[in-house]
């Protein structure tokens, strides 16, 4: 019986996941669109291992042989652990722990099957624990060394991308995938109350800014236009997404930042 299905025997991933139902739809909004970009043909959905798009936006079908869509699912992943530990150190509880279970519902289930083909050992136990810890009344900064753990994890989990070592245009794609999401998302915030749309845009942003920070080099000699336009979309994104706490207004404009997240993709030689 796999981890999940332990826990939702038990009760308690039920409630965990079903406490991130709401979240989830907010983030079809900035992820469906995206799933089509990747691969996803017109009129599939959430099927898992049938091979269609995931909830998370995601063709998990190519995620088997697509570099770009696999590590962009791992990406995914990481976006919720990041914004989920910013959210428990700036005092958001509530939201970090749903935060830090939402990718198994949204990402891992559905990857399951590639993960299987391509040898990644399940982490989803990772997430719901570090999830459980939160609610439980775990600091921050035990939270943080449960985050910290979980991305090495997606770390050695990237090195089982389909096709070996990712290219400089696979490693722009997944920054310009995030950028998009964050973009997207950023207008789903500015028309909810809600502050999981904005989480979860949060979380998108620091993701792709993080992997152009550990990919600067070779982007910079690989990729000088995309690089270009990624860091023009991420200096508009700094400005929308200032902090993991939503600010009380959300005052940028959507629509510069989705110009700028398509210029970041339209810039990727591949």
């Amino acid at each position: 019986m796999s981890t999940l299905k332990r826990w939702t025997a038990l009760g308690v991933g039920a409630a965990l996941i079903a406490g991130c139902g709401q979240p989830a739809d907010a983030d079809k909004a900035a992820d469906q669109p995206q799933a089509r970009q990747m691969g996803a043909g017109p009129g599939e959905s959430g099927e898992g291992e049938g091979g269609e798009s995931g909830e998370g936006g995601v063709d998990v079908a190519a995620a088997a042989t697509d570099p770009t869509v696999y590590l962009s699912a791992l990406a995914v992943v990481e976006a919720h652990i990041r914004a989920a530990s910013a959210a428990a150190e700036a005092g958001e509880r509530q939201a970090a722990g749903e935060m830090f279970a939402h990718p198994v519902s949204e990402i891992l289930i559905d990857m399951a099957p590639t993960f299987r083909k391509l040898g990644v050992t399940p982490f989803d136990d990772q997430l719901l624990a570090a999830s459980t810890a939160t609610f439980e009344g775990a600091d921050a900064d035990a939270l943080k060394t449960r985050a910290d753990a979980i991305l090495t994890t997606l770390d050695q989990a990237a090195t089982k991308a389909p096709g070996g070592a990712a290219s400089s245009a696979v490693l722009a794609g997944v920054i310009a995938d995030q950028i998009d999401r964050a973009a997207m998302q950023y207008g789903t915030a500015k028309g909810s109350e809600n502050y999981e749309p904005y989480l979860d845009g949060y979380g998108f942003y620091v993701t792709a800014r993080a992997i152009r920070d550990e990919n600067a080099d070779v982007l910079r000699h690989e990729q000088p236009q995309a690089l270009a336009a990624i860091d023009a979309a991420l200096q508009l994104l700094s400005a929308a997404y200032p902090t993991a706490k939503r600010p009380q207004s959300l005052s940028a404009d959507a629509g510069p930042l989705v110009a700028a997240s398509s210029q970041a993709k339209l810039a990727v030689t591949r």
